[in-house]
Order: C-alpha cells, then sequence, then structure tokens
C-alpha cells in the first residue's frame, strides 16, 4: 500500500502531518506543493503546537507485508 505523507511546521517549530492512503498515480508533485500551500496559506489546521505555518516536506511511503509462518 502506498501512502502520500506531507509534512507540515507548525508555529511553535513542532511538525504536523498529514497522510493521504493510495494516492493516484502517478503522483504529480506540482499539485502536492500547490496542496501543501494552500493549506499553509488558508490556515487550515491548528494543532495542539500551533498553527501550521510552512512546508516541510512530503514523500510516497510504499508498505507491504509478508506473512511469516510460526508454526
Amino acid at each position: 500500500m502506498k501512502t502520500l505523507e506531507m509534512t507540515f511546521v507548525t508555529s511553535d517549530g513542532s511538525t504536523m502531518r498529514i497522510a493521504v492512503s493510495n494516492p493516484k498515480s502517478p503522483v504529480d508533485p506540482a499539485q502536492v506543493i500547490a496542496f501543501m500551500d494552500l493549506v499553509v496559506a488558508r490556515q487550515i489546521f491548528t494543532t495542539m503546537t500551533g498553527k501550521v505555518i510552512g512546508k516541510k516536506s512530503a514523500r510516497i511511503v510504499d508498505q507491504t507485508a509478508t506473512l511469516v509462518s510460526v508454526t
């Protein structure tokens, strides 16, 4: 399963992450940047560590699981 993780900086210097499961492939970096800019500009989220004031990073995480027999 793939997840798009976007990390933002809050007003006290901490980070806040938004994760989107199964993003449309291929992920368009320009759209991710535009979305992150929108979150920052409109102050959409306020966390316990303050308002979101900047972008930090974005990444695609690809997780796979393999069942291991223990018997």
